[in-house]
């Protein structure tokens, strides 16, 4: 008892403050590794608060919620990706293409509706299209090198076909 009271003191004095376990419970997703760790001992030794620095508590709500949002994104990129996949196994290309455009303008950085709409619109000779799809998963993957690739290729046959007047 007298070494937690030691470590509390210590704690209180290096600037950390105290809070319950259970409060961390509910932001456990977006806890620090060092915060976690306390959080995890805490639990095992059966204490009932952990030291956190003030300006980590402060931020826990807003990180939360950005987390939820981007689970939220997440799954609804993955709905629109299953959907486009469907349509296009019946067939229905220019469905398939809406459901992936939607699904790029969520902003999530998952690249399946990207190539998807890459390849279809090559395969319509869209070449319009297929330079701002690339622009776009440019902008989302800027360290992506093949859509940096990809946009100078079709950069060339845009080029080409509004030369021959298509």
């Amino acid at each position: 008892m007298q070494k937690r009271t030691q470590y509390m003191h210590k704690m209180l004095a290096n600037g950390y403050i105290f809070v319950s376990v259970n409060e961390l419970e509910t932001y456990r997703q977006v806890l620090s590794k060092v915060t976690f760790n306390r959080l995890l001992t805490a639990v095992l030794n059966g204490e009932t608060q952990v030291a956190i620095k003030p300006k980590e508590h402060a931020a826990l709500f807003d990180k939360l919620q950005e987390y939820n949002k981007q689970c939220q994104l997440l799954s609804r990129t993955a709905q629109l990706n299953d959907r486009g996949i469907e349509l296009e196994r019946y067939g229905d290309i220019t469905a398939a293409i809406q459901v992936y455009e939607q699904n790029i303008e969520l902003g999530f950085p998952a690249h399946h509706a990207f190539r998807r709409l890459l390849v279809l619109y090559r395969k319509q000779k869209d070449y319009a299209n297929e330079l701002r799809v690339c622009r776009r998963a440019c902008r989302v993957f800027p360290k992506e090198q093949s859509y940096k690739d990809r946009y100078e290729k079709v950069k060339v046959l845009l080029a080409k076909a509004k030369a021959s007047g298509k």
